[in-house]
C-alpha cells in the first residue's frame, strides 16, 4: 500500500519534456536562490512496532534554488534542518521529538515549470522519547513540489526511516506536508 502510493506520486508527476529557452523571458525560467527560508509542516511517523505518531514542526531551509536550464545538476532543491514534536496515538505512547538535516533534489534538470516537480530526499537525524531514549537514524524517500516559487514552496514527502539501533522495532515510514514562505 505504502509503496503503491510512492509509485503513484511518481507516475502522476512524471518528467515533463518542455524546456526553458536559452534566454529566460518566462519567470519560471529565471534562476533564483534563497537562504534561511522558514517552513511549517505537519508530520507522521509510523514505526514497524508500536503506535503511530502525529504532529508538526518547523524547518529552516539553509539554501533553496531553482535553475531551469541545461546546466549540470538538479533544477530545484534545498538543504534543510528540521525539528518536529509528535504525539503517539496509542495508550501511554507519550511524545517523541525528531530532528534531521538533509537535502531534497529534483529528478529533473530542466523542469521548466513551478509545479508538480518530483524530488528525492535524504537525511540524517535523531529521534527521542522516554521509552526509546535517543536513536540516530538515516532516511530517504521521494516527494513532490506542488508549488516551487521563490516566495513560497508547498511540498509533500514520504521517506523510509532506518535507525542505527533497533531497526526492526523503530524502522518505518515518515511523511510530511510543508509550506515554506520567504520573509524577505
Amino acid at each position: 500500500m505504502k509503496s503503491a502510493l510512492a509509485v503513484s506520486l511518481l507516475l502522476v508527476f512524471g518528467t515533463a519534456h518542455a524546456e526553458c529557452p536559452t534566454t529566460p523571458d518566462d519567470p519560471v525560467c529565471k534562476p533564483w536562490s534563497a537562504v534561511l527560508v522558514p517552513t511549517a509542516f505537519g508530520a507522521l511517523y509510523a514505526p514497524k512496532d508500536g503506535p503511530t505518531f502525529f504532529g508538526g514542526g518547523f524547518e529552516a531551509i539553509l539554501l533553496a534554488w531553482s535553475d531551469n536550464s541545461e546546466a549540470f545538476g538538479p533544477s530545484q532543491g534545498r538543504v534543510r534542518v528540521d525539528f518536529r514534536y509528535l504525539e503517539g496515538n496509542g495508550m501511554d505512547a507519550g511524545a517523541m521529538v525528531m530532528s534531521r538535516t538533509g537535502a531534497q533534489v529534483a529528478f529533473e534538470r530542466n523542469a521548466s515549470r513551478a509545479f508538480g516537480i518530483p524530488y528525492f530526499a535524504t537525511d540524517i537525524g535523531f529521534l527521542w522519547s522516554d521509552p526509546t531514549g535517543r536513536r540516530w537514524f538515516v532516511d530517504a524517500g521521494v516527494g513532490v513540489y506542488f508549488v516551487h516559487k521563490r516566495s513560497f514552496i508547498v511540498d509533500a514527502e514520504v521517506t523510509g526511516l532506518l535507525p542505527f539501533k533497533d531497526p526492526d522495532k523503530l524502522g518505518g515510514i515518515t511523511s510530511r506536508l510543508g509550506l515554506s514562505f520567504a520573509l524577505w
